[in-house]
This record gives C-alpha cells, structure tokens and sequence, in this order.
C-alpha cells in the first residue's frame, strides 16, 4: 500500500516538471526574440542614418549637375511635319 501512494505522488510531481521547463523554455525564446528584435531595430537605425548621411552628401555636392542634367536638350523638339513623316514599322506578334 505504501508503494503505491508513492507512484501516485510522483505522478503528479512529473506534469508539474513538465510545465516548469515549459514554463523555463518560453521565458528563454521571449527573450532571446526581444533581444534579436532590438538588434534589428538599432541595425536599421544605423543603416538609415547612413543612407541619410550619403543622400545629404550627394544632394550639396552634386546640386549643379543635377539641374544642369534635368534642363531639357535644345534638340528634343520636333516639328509636327517631323512627325507626321515617321513610317511605322511592321510588327510580328505571336
């Protein structure tokens, strides 16, 4: 008779085992997430203050060409008899 009040006690500690290391194995992966999310999340801070650095460098040191580069070219106008002359190509479609 003792022998069995014995099994049923450890029965019964074995669930509480269980949902310990459960328990333990969940606190651990929370914080190893929370660990990788602000990780990532001073990562792409650097990335962005970087990128910022790079497009304010070129925006002061390019500034002159990139105007000059978006004036239309003085050839770019066409006449409308220009246009009217051009022969549209025949095309194969499949």
């Amino acid at each position: 008779m003792n022998r069995q009040s014995v099994n049923r006690s450890q029965d019964a500690v074995l669930p509480l085992h269980q949902f310990l290391y459960l328990a333990m194995a969940l606190v651990v992966t929370l914080a190893a997430g929370l660990f990788y999310h602000s990780w990532q999340t001073a990562r792409l801070a650097d990335q962005v203050a970087a990128q910022t650095a790079l497009l304010t460098q070129l925006k002061t040191a390019h500034a002159t060409t990139l105007v000059k580069a978006a004036q239309p070219l003085p050839s770019a106008k066409a006449s409308p008899a220009t246009l009217e002359s051009i022969v549209p190509q025949e095309r194969w479609v499949f």
